[in-house]
């Protein structure tokens, strides 16, 4: 608004567009209205949106155009982040997992969400975790629990104490380990087209 009522004027209504200035007085007006509408837009998005629009000729054919572009990337998102706030929530660790596996399993989910702009609470991570651990696990949450503040305690700090604990029990047995290994690879394979079936499924919903 702050180059005039008649630029805003242009994005909200269509324009004829010319090829060339035209010499009336009023068409003249409104051909450099459009023209400082249509620069004005222009000037205020990326390279990636501008060669998505440089083919429009009027302000309001761009400007819907962008709306449609950020509408689209809109619904995108939402999906992405149904999906990962599910898998969040369907964490557990596996009996052979070994905590330094299952913690990394956490943090890929956690790191998803916070590349969508999701704010995650630490808090939220480490009640998330204390309850999705097997019961081998189960003396040591409580110990935690009891000792600690979950609303100030720190991931690093949870990584350390069940490591640590881990260790000393002797953590999965080596068969486990190895078939552990074996079923994360396969897993992961099978999740990486999960995702992006999910995400589709999800979009469909907001089509």
């Amino acid at each position: 608004m702050s180059l005039g009522p008649e630029v805003w004027h242009f994005v909200q209504n269509e324009y004829q567009t010319t090829s060339t200035l035209p010499t009336d007085p009023d068409e003249r007006k409104s051909y450099i209205a459009n023209v400082k509408a249509l620069n004005s837009i222009t000037s205020g998005i990326t390279d990636s949106e501008f060669t998505k629009v440089m083919h429009c000729t009027s302000a309001k054919e761009m400007w819907e155009k962008l709306v449609g572009l950020y509408d689209g990337d809109s619904k995108v998102k939402k999906a992405k982040l149904q999906t990962h706030r599910r898998q969040f929530e369907s964490l557990r660790m596996e009996d052979e997992e070994d905590i330094v596996a299952y913690l990394l399993r956490v943090a890929e989910v956690v790191n998803s969400l916070k590349g969508l702009d999701e704010k995650v609470e630490e808090s939220t991570i480490v009640q998330k975790v204390l309850r999705s651990l097997p019961d081998r696990f189960d003396s040591k949450i409580s110990t935690i629990e009891e000792e600690k503040d979950l609303y100030t305690l720190k991931m690093d700090e949870i990584h350390g104490i069940l490591t640590a604990y881990e260790t000393r029990k002797g953590g999965p047995s080596s068969k486990d380990a190895a078939f552990k290994a074996s079923k994360s690879k396969k897993g992961k394979e099978r999740n990486d087209c999960s995702d992006e079936s999910d995400v589709e499924s999800e979009l469909a919903q907001f089509v």
